[in-house]
């Protein structure tokens, strides 16, 4: 039985953000730093992207709110971390291309914030899984054919015809 996409993308989701983890992990512990490994919003990354398409037919499950809070959190807090490591030049040494060095109290602070987003990580990891599981028994639940409630839908109006009729005459007496 082939998994349904919205199923795939779920899987993927916590997959690229695991990725997103390691690549944290690797900067906080001195490893280079390639153009993939910056930061992006939430709405700018592949899941991102697809949630706010998928927001329509995933708005009646009720970790929606939560799956799209703790992933809008990881991707500042990723941010956070990147900013600390890597900070921007500002006032003068922007306009002789210098820039700051890290210090090491932005070290330990983004030794903090890494335990932070390992929190958030496994939240949406436990949110996209409840997804997924709550998505799965939703589309595997039968749905009754169409044409029993047709005839059923046909049985309760004629029914109601008759008890109308019954009123009626009830009432003309």
């Amino acid at each position: 039985m082939p998994v349904p996409e919205t199923v795939q993308q779920l899987r993927a989701a916590r997959a690229l953000h695991k990725a997103w983890f390691v690549r944290a992990e690797a900067l906080v512990n001195g490893l280079p730093v390639t153009q993939e490994q910056t930061p992006v919003r939430a709405m700018e990354c592949e899941f991102g992207r697809w949630l706010k398409s998928a927001e329509g037919r995933l708005r009646d499950f009720s970790v929606l709110r939560d799956i799209k809070l703790t992933h809008d959190s990881l991707h500042q807090v990723y941010a956070d971390i990147f900013n600390l490591l890597f900070p921007q030049p500002t006032g003068m040494g922007k306009l002789f291309g210098q820039s700051k060095k890290t210090k090491a109290s932005n070290h330990l602070e983004a030794e903090i914030l890494l335990t932070r987003l390992q929190g958030q990580y496994d939240t949406l990891t436990n949110l996209l899984a409840a997804l997924e599981k709550d998505y799965l028994a939703l589309k595997d639940r039968p749905k009754p054919p169409m044409e029993d409630l047709q005839i059923q839908s046909f049985r309760d109006v004629a029914k109601m015809m008759e008890e109308l009729e019954k009123d009626v005459d009830a009432w003309l007496k």
